[in-house]
């Protein structure tokens, strides 16, 4: 979805609306349905798990006034495509992301992360920086900005309200299974899932303090 798309305002809407204003505000840049495909025939996110990834709040909030940036440099590494994303109504955003949090990946399995004891937390943030996750993601730090880190692939700096825990869980056990090709680092041999965890309890605690939603209108 990119700025310009107009969406038509209306009374009451049917409980479907979320479906079609995806179908005919998001389809073109985003899959809801399909197999995994590589990161490089795409130009945005698939959303064929959303219903996993995203936690609702967020997603409302970010629909309405996307500036958090997600991919530094574009998703498909196509600057012609780096404008901003279409931004909807406080209930396009609601209606979007109600119908979003049905599409659901039964390889992830729910409840399986819990918030991480202080021994699972320090374990994680050593193996972050062992593996050198920063030279990819950008990563929450205490300078100027607010993060350090590369651009190659998705910010990480407020993840820990973006995504659900036991979908970066089941991705961080093998990107490839949903972006084939994705060129993610793996370790080899790979890591016991008691680090995987760990690593993911760690960054779930990547959280910016959530700011008010600027809605249209607002001054």
């Amino acid at each position: 979805m990119v700025a310009g798309m107009a969406l038509s305002a209306g009374a009451a809407s049917p409980p479907d609306q979320g479906e079609k204003i995806v179908k005919s505000a998001c389809v073109g840049c985003h899959r809801i349905k399909g197999e995994p495909m590589p990161r490089s025939t795409k130009q945005a996110p698939d959303l064929i798990w959303a219903g996993n990834k995203y936690q609702p709040a967020w997603l409302v909030a970010w629909l309405e006034n996307p500036n958090e940036q997600l991919y530094p440099v574009g998703y498909d590494f196509n600057v012609k495509r780096k404008g901003r994303h279409l931004s909807l109504s406080s209930k396009e955003a609601e209606q979007v992301a109600d119908f979003l949090s049905t599409l659901k990946d039964r390889r992830v399995t729910e409840g399986i992360m819990k918030p991480g004891t202080p021994e699972e937390l320090a374990r994680g943030e050593q193996l972050y920086r062992e593996h050198a996750c920063q030279n990819c993601h950008w990563t929450p730090a205490n300078n100027r900005r607010g993060y350090t880190g590369g651009t190659s692939s998705t910010s990480l700096v407020n993840m820990g309200n973006r995504l659900q825990a036991d979908w970066v869980y089941r991705f961080n056990l093998n990107p490839d299974d949903f972006v084939p090709q994705s060129g993610a680092y793996i370790p080899k041999p790979p890591l016991p899932e008691k680090d995987m965890y760990a690593i993911t309890a760690y960054m779930m605690t990547f959280k910016r303090p959530q700011q008010p939603i600027q809605r249209r209108g607002d001054k």
